[in-house]
């Protein structure tokens, strides 16, 4: 009988112990349950938080460029204000020599006909050498000036160019052939011309006459020249080389 009460006893023990332990590893699976449930929950989390810290992160970057191309798109504002004042100011200078190009256009031919008239008293009273070359280029300045379609930038060019012709005159030494009024009578010798220094002509009698300016007439001369003359002639028409010759001059005797 005691044996029997000692077996409850123990019977009872264990059911209280296995109860209790039922108890307590029913508490320890709750905790590493909930334990792993808060892991999981605080690795979302983590997770969560990189993943607004990344957003963070490209917002900034995105802040940043945003920022420096604000700058850059300022500074080329600027630069383009600068670019638009400058051309501004050139198009107000334009419209201003355009207004005055009426007033100029007007000064500009009386100018030019003073021009072709100088050169004309010029011709005139130059030596009397290619005569109807010279007189043809002034006549048709002349008709370029009087014809209201030709453009007064054109007629300048013209005048400018007949200018340049004559200067060129000084600087050459030519032979030609030209017809002129020899004792009333019409004759087409041969020219030499030296420059402005000395114009000479050679008649059918192979004499020798130089143009005298102060006198504004042809007068002989000497035979002494006439090596000279035929050498400078030669230059001229380059059948020989340059070199130094001596050029006779109107009333000169040459030494000999």
């Amino acid at each position: 009988m005691a044996k029997l009460k000692f077996m409850a006893r123990v019977s009872a023990a264990a059911l209280t112990v296995a109860v209790i332990g039922g108890t307590a590893q029913a508490q320890l699976s709750s905790a590493i349950s909930t334990a792993q449930r808060s892991t999981q929950s605080g690795a979302a989390a983590q997770a969560r938080i990189d993943n607004i810290d990344d957003q963070v992160g490209d917002v900034v970057r995105e802040y940043r460029a945003a920022l420096q191309e604000r700058e850059t798109v300022a500074l080329n504002v600027e630069q383009q204000k600068i670019f638009l004042k400058s051309q501004q100011n050139e198009i107000e200078s334009l419209q201003g020599q355009i207004d005055r190009v009426g007033d100029i256009q007007a000064q500009l031919l009386p100018m030019m006909l003073r021009m072709i008239g100088a050169l004309e008293a010029f011709v005139a009273s130059d030596m009397p050498f290619q005569m109807e070359e010279r007189n043809d280029r002034i006549a048709k300045l002349k008709e370029l000036a009087g014809d209201p379609n030709q453009s007064p930038a054109e007629l300048y060019r013209q005048i400018i160019n007949a200018y340049q012709i004559e200067l060129s005159y000084g600087n050459q030494t030519t032979s030609y052939k030209e017809t002129i009024l020899v004792d009333g009578e019409p004759q087409k010798p041969e020219f030499l011309r030296v420059g402005r220094v000395a114009l000479i002509y050679t008649d059918s009698d192979g004499k020798m006459h130089i143009y005298n300016k102060a006198s504004g007439a042809y007068e002989d001369l000497p035979d002494s020249y006439g090596l000279d003359v035929k050498s400078a002639t030669r230059i001229a028409l380059e059948q020989k080389t340059p070199e130094v010759f001596p050029a006779p001059l109107p009333g000169a005797t040459k030494v000999q």
